[in-house]
C-alpha cells in the first residue's frame, strides 16, 4: 500500500502546506510583494474542555523545521514546556511564538508550523491535567494504539514532559531513554487458558527485573483472579492491573476494595492496584484513592487539539493587524510572585507588574536569529523536570 505518512522532506518543500498560501506566494512574487518584511505571531483565544493553562510543545519540531529551510528569518518565543493562561491579565492574547522576515519565503510553513504546535501542546496539556489529578501516583502512557503509529513517538514524548512514569512504546522508551512499561495482554491470557498459566510463563520467560503485574479481569471476577495471579507466582507478583469492561465494571471501588481485602489476607497489602480502560483526569481523580496508578491511553492521545492562530502583528517596521488581533511587536512580562502574565510592546521597554509593582521577568526569547539556532532548546529531561516545577502553581479546573 503507498505511504500516506508525510516525510520531512516534503514538509520543507511545502506539500503539506494549504494551497491558499502556494496561491498567495505567487501572486506577492508577481507583485514584487513577496520580500514585505513582517512580524506574525502564534496566539489562541480559548482552550479546551474547562483548562485555564496550557503547557507549551512542539517548538523543538518547528525550529527543526526551520533550520532545514535555510531561510532568513528570526524566530522567538516562550521556552517549551511553559505552562501559561492564552491570555494575559487584560485579556490580551499571549503571543507564545513569533516569527520575523519575508513574508514571501516563509508563508508555507504556517500549516506545518501550527500543526505541530497545535497537536502536541493539546496531548502536553491533556496528560498535564492527569499528571495533576493523580498526585503522588503512577501514570503510564498506553495511548499509541488509539492513533496514527508514526505519532506514537511524539504522543509519548509529550505524556513524559507533562510527568508520566512510563510509556509502553518500545520505540518512544527508546528515544526518550527510558524502558517501556507494561503489563501482559488479555489476549496471551486467553492464548494460555487463565492467567495462572500465563503468569507463570510470563515469570518464567521474562527478566526478573520486568515488574510482575497481573491484569485481572479476563475470565472471571477480579478478586478471584488476582488470588490465582497471587497462587501463580507468589512473592514474586507486584501489583495487578484491572481493566473492567464498562458493561461489567458496577461498582469499581467497590471491586477495588474486595481485591485489597482478599490481598490483606494473604498478608500482601504491598501489590499494588492499577487502573486503565477509558481513564482521564476526572476518573482519575475520583480514583485515585483506592489506585496506585493508572495506565491512561485515548483521553490523551485523542484530546483536543489548542486552536493556535497565526497573525502579521508588523509589516515594514509599523503596527498592523486583522481584526480582532492586537497589533505591534511584544513582549510578554511574568511576575511569580503574584503569577499574572503582562502584554506590553516591545518598544516599551521593561514590564511593571500591575499587581506588586516589581518588574517582570521577559518571558519571550529569540531561538533563532537569520536563520541560525542561537539559544539551547533543552533535552527532554530538563522540560519534564521545568514542568514540574511549574505544577506547583496549577489547579485542577473546577468542576
Amino acid at each position: 500500500m503507498e505511504n500516506w505518512i508525510a516525510s520531512f522532506d516534503e514538509i520543507i518543500k511545502g506539500k503539506t502546506t494549504d494551497v491558499y498560501f502556494l496561491n498567495a506566494k505567487k501572486c506577492l512574487e508577481a507583485d514584487n510583494l513577496d520580500k514585505t518584511v513582517v512580524y506574525a505571531e502564534v496566539t489562541t483565544d480559548s482552550l479546551p474542555k474547562n483548562w485555564t493553562h496550557f503547557l507549551f510543545l512542539g517548538l523543538a519540531e518547528v525550529i527543526a523545521m526551520f533550520q532545514k529551510t535555510k531561510l532568513n528569518v528570526n524566530i522567538y518565543s516562550v521556552d517549551e514546556g511553559r505552562i501559561l493562561p492564552p491570555k494575559d491579565i487584560n485579556g490580551v492574547r499571549i503571543p507564545v511564538l513569533s516569527i520575523e522576515g519575508p513574508y514571501g519565503d516563509f508563508a508555507i510553513y504556517e500549516t506545518p508550523m501550527l500543526g505541530y504546535l497545535c497537536f502536541q501542546t493539546g496531548v502536553g496539556t491533556s496528560a498535564l491535567y492527569v499528571r495533576l489529578a493523580a498526585r503522588e501516583k503512577i501514570i503510564l502512557s498506553f495511548g499509541i494504539r488509539r492513533m496514527h503509529p508514526a505519532l506514537a513517538p511524539v504522543i509519548d514524548r509529550a505524556c513524559y514532559i507533562a510527568g508520566f512514569d512510563g510509556v509502553s512504546c518500545v520505540l518512544s522508551a527508546e528515544k526518550l531513554g527510558i524502558k517501556p512499561t507494561g503489563t501482559i495482554p488479555h489476549a496471551f491470557i486467553i492464548i494460555e487458558q487463565g492467567i495462572e498459566n500465563a503468569m507463570r510463563s510470563f515469570d518464567k520467560n521474562i527478566d526478573p527485573e520486568v515488574k510482575r503485574i497481573a491484569l485481572s479481569d479476563t475470565f472471571s471476577d477480579e478478586r478471584f483472579e488476582v488470588m490465582k495471579a497471587l497462587d501463580a507466582v507468589g512473592d514474586h507478583l507486584y501489583g495487578v492491573r484491572l481493566d473492567t469492561p464498562s458493561s461489567r465494571r458496577g461498582d469499581l471501588k467497590e471491586i477495588i476494595k474486595e481485591v485489597k481485602w482478599e490481598l490483606k489476607q494473604r498478608g500482601r497489602e504491598d501489590v499494588k492496584i492499577f487502573l486503565s480502560g477509558g481513564f482521564d483526569e476526572k476518573m482519575v481523580e475520583e480514583y485515585h484513592d483506592v489506585a496506585d496508578g493508572f495506565g491512561v491511553g485515548t483521553s490523551v492521545a485523542n484530546s483536543p487539539t489548542v486552536n493556535f492562530a497565526f497573525d502579521i502583528v508588523e509589516m515594514n517596521g509599523q503596527s498592523i493587524s486583522k481584526r480582532g488581533k492586537y497589533s505591534g511587536r511584544k513582549q510578554v512580562g511574568y511576575c511569580q510572585a503574584c503569577d499574572v502574565y503582562l502584554c506590553s510592546l516591545e518598544s516599551q521597554g521593561k514590564i511593571i507588574c500591575p499587581k506588586c509593582g516589581s518588574k517582570m521577568e521577559k518571558v519571550v526569547k529569540q531561538y533563532m536569529m537569520n536563520g541560525e539556532l542561537i539559544r539551547d532548546l533543552g533535552d527532554v529531561g530538563s522540560i519534564r523536570r521545568y514542568v514540574k516545577e511549574q505544577m506547583e502553581k496549577l489547579e485542577l479546573p473546577k468542576k
